[in-house]
């Protein structure tokens, strides 16, 4: 009489089969979620931006120029976490407007870029401006 005995369990080649499984994946979806956190934390910014800019046209209609606008008043308006990530500038001319948004050195937008939208639509990222989407790139 012969007697079987089926072992139960998980050999170790196919543990570490499965731990390099594992590796291989979270090396290719780690760098992408980091780069999905980056953009959407931009595009807060931006539409941060395209509040202060609605808050000035406003104040404009109010004021009657935008050199009567107090720029620390639509500054205060961004979100805390963008504050926490970038700097925010605005240039108030007699007849135009520039907000920039400069990264802070050591937070995780640093590599980033500045970001700025202009009084007639244009929006940049490191140099590169477009009436589109291109600061989303």
């Amino acid at each position: 009489m012969v007697v079987s005995h089926k072992s139960k369990g998980y050999t170790l080649i196919e543990l570490i089969i499965v731990v390099a499984v594992i590796g291989v994946l979270a090396a290719i979806a780690y760098p992408n979620y980091q780069n999905y956190i980056i953009k959407t934390k931009r595009a807060n910014m931006m539409a941060d931006m395209q509040n202060m800019a609605s808050q000035i046209e406003s104040k404009k209609m109010l004021l009657g120029g935008y050199a009567n606008i107090p720029a620390s008043s639509i500054v205060s308006s961004a979100s805390s976490e963008s504050q926490k990530l970038y700097a925010v500038e605005i240039d108030l001319l007699s007849n135009e407007w520039v907000i920039t948004a400069t990264p802070n050195a050591s937070g995780q937008m640093k590599n980033d870029g500045n970001l700025q939208l202009h009084a007639d639509g244009r929006k940049c990222r490191a140099g590169k401006c477009g009436t589109g989407d291109e600061w989303r790139e």
